[in-house]
């Protein structure tokens, strides 16, 4: 079935239906459509018509989550991001990102407000060339053996 924006399916307890939420300006719209009596797909055919009709009304989204643009910074795991506060700010920053030996990844932003444009970028390449060393100099051996004994394609 195909995702449908703002509407989800809920079933708890003995509800069995579609919900449809929003929240613009610190204001939520909930609602709920049963399934009963009319059936599944009549329940979801009304959310889609309440939702056109409350989305309308209501003012765009003002809070952007974050916004990635191509990586323009020229160096493989540093990105520079802006962010939108939900006061209406927006905050830039450069984030490095590095694999850790568990399998997970490693963070780290410095704020262009705090430390300026050239020094976050510095201090994000920075964060980044010691991660991957510190990430190489843990696991060399073991990922070693491991890319040895796995089986070449050809």
């Amino acid at each position: 079935m195909k995702r449908e924006p703002l509407i989800q399916r809920y079933e708890h307890n003995h509800f069995r239906g579609w919900v449809f939420a929003t929240k613009r300006r610190g204001r939520r719209w909930v609602k709920y459509f049963s399934d009963r009596p009319d059936g599944r797909a009549r329940a979801l055919q009304r959310a889609r018509e309440y939702r056109d009709r409350v989305v309308a009304r209501l003012p765009r989204p003002t809070k952007i989550k974050q916004t990635y643009r191509l990586n323009l910074t020229g160096v493989v795991g540093v990105a520079r991001t802006k962010e939108r506060t939900r006061r209406g700010s927006i905050l830039a920053r450069y984030v490095a990102s590095w694999p850790l030996d568990g399998g997970g990844s490693g963070k780290a932003s410095f704020s262009v407000a705090l430390y300026g444009e050239s020094d976050a970028k510095r201090r994000a390449i920075q964060a980044r060339q010691s991660g991957v060393a510190a990430f190489m100099s843990v696991g060399a051996p073991t990922r070693a053996r491991e890319a040895a004994s796995r089986p070449t394609g050809g």
